[in-house]
């Protein structure tokens, strides 16, 4: 009975050093603390080449399904993708939209996140392009074998969009000086056989494409052969371009003091 007395209170002593345990083990863990950036984080150069900075899209979440094929027709593209630092797909062959390579892939940060595409060759119909999906949101990426293709990657919701963006990177041949514009050049690589192409951008007004591009990208000067939109306020702007026979739809991102090319193909 003795023996009893004393084990009791060490007994109840260790039921309660247990609850509490079991307590604190069930607590609920901290909530996980997402860096946001919230400026464009685009290094100056990727693989030993610059940044042309591309542009920006808007996706809902870090965690994604990238998804890569080659732009327009299949011509042997070799690409590597990289996303904040990470080489995500190296050195691979593209294929068309049916057959495109994927990877899961978390961004780790909201806010400004990035996308770049190292040519390791220019394929059979220079530059490298690639369509580049990101949980569905698509874009061109373009690079050769001096520079490559860079984009924004903004994860919504936390007070960021691409009216901030502009890239730190190499950029395009824009007008410099922080305009708060920038220039778009429609182009295409190759005769359709439909005569000129009249493109228009929404809000902005029309141009025609009167000569086409069979060796290299052009830049945004004028140069005779049409498709330019100069002096664009940045912005989002849908475009619709159509000659006999055809007809293309889509959207531009106008960046400040950036030259985007967008390519129309068959």
């Amino acid at each position: 009975m003795k023996k009893l007395k004393y084990l009791l209170p060490a007994f109840f002593a260790f039921a309660l050093l247990f609850i509490s345990c079991e307590k604190e083990d069930d607590a609920d863990p901290e909530p996980e603390q997402i860096e946001i950036n919230e400026e464009s984080i685009i290094p100056s150069s990727n693989m030993g080449r610059p940044n042309n900075y591309l542009g920006c899209i808007e996706i809902s979440s870090r965690i994604t399904t990238i998804s890569v094929w080659d732009h327009g027709t299949v011509d042997g593209d070799i690409v590597s993708i990289i996303a904040n630092g990470n080489t995500i797909i190296d050195e691979q062959t593209l294929n068309g939209p049916s057959d495109p390579i994927s990877v899961d892939y978390d961004f780790g940060y909201n806010g400004y996140n990035y996308v770049t595409l190292y040519a390791h060759n220019l394929g059979d119909i220079p530059p490298n392009t690639c369509t580049v999906a990101i949980n569905g949101v698509e874009f061109v990426l373009e690079a050769n074998l001096d520079a490559n293709g860079a984009v924004d990657v903004i994860v919504q919701g936390y007070g960021v969009d691409c009216s901030n963006s502009g890239g730190n990177g190499g950029g395009g041949g824009g007008n410099g000086g922080g305009s708060n514009k920038g220039d778009v050049k429609f182009w295409t690589n190759q005769d359709f056989g439909c005569g000129s192409i009249s493109v228009e951008l929404n809000g902005i007004g029309t141009s025609t494409i009167s000569r086409y591009y069979p060796g290299s990208t052009p830049n945004c000067d004028p140069d005779g052969g049409g498709g330019n939109f100069n002096d664009v306020p940045a912005g989002t702007y849908t475009y619709t371009a159509s000659c006999q026979g055809y007809q293309w739809n889509g959207s531009v991102t106008v960046t400040e003091d950036s030259c985007f090319t967008m390519q129309l193909t068959l």
